[in-house]
């Protein structure tokens, strides 16, 4: 079997995979992460450490007596982590939705500088990128980074632990504004424009995302279970990480994640036009993986269920309700931006006498499609491909029938809901897979685990309501955001 490792915005699962991707055991731990009022939010890497290692030891006794071939790992792009040799933290991590770069950002973004650095890269900048967030932190906390041997992504600080590598993959690196990607290596004319050249050292070594990574440590056995010795992947990002489980290998579909963020992406051949898109990946083989996104999908709804409501209704209660709301009954607008981008913010908007929970609710589900469709028809126009016949959905909203037929009909696409629960860690093993030697690249180990559960076909009478509520949401947005900046 193998063992993936998923670490998320607010917990870290481990899940156990047999070579046909099915799952054998999973656990998980939940991880604090602190929202400072500033708008900075962290993660202390000890406490992640622990919860990780909780829920493997708990993996560990669930599969006692099957050989574990290999080790994948997984975990949010962007967001930093920044520990000494012997990989302490030296202060705590960054998330990726941490904007504290953002003045950086605007600087940038006030001349040239912004599209230059982007015809490097291939990446938009933006707060929470991990380009940026090294260049602000070389400039305002310059006794922490002389003490910092290594400057990680999250699933690079989990796997220093469970190895003592310090390594990276080419997901994460180019993923987080760091490449050059015409070279193929770090941008380091970028990094030393940006001020962060005396610290170019500090970043590991990219190796790829199939390719073994280290072994489990004599310490790490110990500690989690797993057998010392192990070999553990590159793996990738688990934007990348989500399309690989989801299929997304030399087929013509479109990938959206639906969880904490909206991630839309496709893979394509070559490099995407003039413009740069906020997520642009080296993925496998050469690709390309072009993303769009933002911290707007289905957490608005675990939001809204415990903040709002006080959890007197659950998840099935509520795909309940929405079914029994009709697509035709008036109803107001939810803009699905509770968690973000500045300088948005979430709310019910065109609220009427007639909206009571149910169509509250509809709108919340409708909120995220349509966000999510947004982001879909920017990344195929920055890709400079088709928009694909067939969309591929994971994450939270991928568990509801009613949420997933809500995407096909505001997207006027088949929507597929992919076989597996966990998409991220079923990536994060098919990279362990290749890594081990079960099968001789991605394309074959993709094509052997993953699948599709369920198929949901839109329903094309709804297309023209849809259409107009679409461009409704679109015109609130512009409008909200906009008097929000006044």
């Amino acid at each position: 079997m193998l063992i993936a490792i998923d670490a998320g915005g607010t917990a870290v699962k481990v899940v156990a995979f047999d070579l046909s991707g099915t799952e054998i055991a999973a656990e998980a731990a939940d991880v604090p992460t602190q929202h400072h009022p500033d708008g900075r939010v962290e993660r202390d890497l000890d406490i992640f450490w622990a919860g990780t290692v909780s829920a493997l030891r708990r993996l560990a006794a669930d599969c006692a007596g099957r050989e574990i071939l290999g080790v994948g790992c997984t975990g949010f792009g962007n967001g930093i982590f920044l520990v000494d040799a012997q990989g302490e933290a030296t202060r705590p991590g960054i998330v990726s939705v941490d904007h504290r770069a953002q003045p950086l950002v605007d600087t940038l973004c006030a001349s040239q500088a912004a599209r230059e650095i982007a015809a490097v890269t291939g990446n938009r900048i933006w707060g929470g990128q991990t380009l940026m967030q090294i260049a602000r932190l070389a400039q305002t906390e310059p006794e922490i980074m002389a003490c910092t041997r290594w400057a990680l992504a999250c699933k690079d600080v989990i796997r220093f632990r469970l190895t003592g590598a310090a390594l990276t993959d080419p997901s994460d690196a180019s993923g987080g504004g760091l490449m050059d990607l015409a070279g193929g290596d770090y941008a380091r004319d970028v990094l030393e424009r940006l001020g962060f050249g005396a610290h170019l050292h500090r970043l590991p070594p990219i190796v790829p995302s199939d390719a073994v990574a280290g072994r489990i440590s004599r310490a790490a056995a110990e500690a989690t279970g797993l057998p010392e010795g192990t070999p553990v992947a590159g793996s990738m990002m688990d934007v990348a990480a989500c399309a690989l489980g989801a299929g997304a290998v030399d087929a013509p579909v479109l990938t959206m994640i639906a969880g904490t963020w909206s991630i839309n992406s496709l893979e394509c051949a070559g490099p995407p036009g003039d413009e740069a898109p906020i997520l642009n990946l080296l993925y496998r083989g050469g690709k390309r993986l072009v993303a769009e996104g933002s911290p707007s999908s289905a957490a608005n709804l675990g939001w809204f269920l415990d903040r709002a409501l006080g959890r007197r209704v659950g998840v099935d209660e509520a795909n309940a309700l929405v079914a029994a709301c009709p697509a035709s009954q008036d109803r107001c607008q939810f803009l699905p931006y509770v968690f973000g981008p500045e300088p948005r913010r979430g709310g019910f908007v065109d609220l009427g006498a007639s909206d009571d929970l149910g169509t509250m609710l509809r709108a919340i589900y409708e909120g995220v499609a349509f966000q999510a469709r947004r982001h879909a028809e920017d990344a195929v126009a920055l890709a400079g491909q088709p928009f694909p016949g067939t969309i591929r959905l994971a994450g939270g909203a991928a568990k509801s029938p009613v949420w997933t037929q809500i995407f096909a009909d505001i997207c006027q696409r088949p929507v597929e809901a992919v076989r597996a629960t966990e998409v991220g860690a079923l990536g994060a093993a098919i990279c362990a897979s290749v890594a081990a030697g079960a099968y001789g690249d991605l394309g074959e180990a993709a094509a052997r685990m993953t699948g599709v559960a369920r198929r949901h076909e839109p329903d094309r009478e709804l297309a023209a309501l849809y259409d107009r509520r679409f461009c409704t949401f679109r015109r609130l947005d512009a409008g909200l955001a906009a008097l929000m900046t006044a």
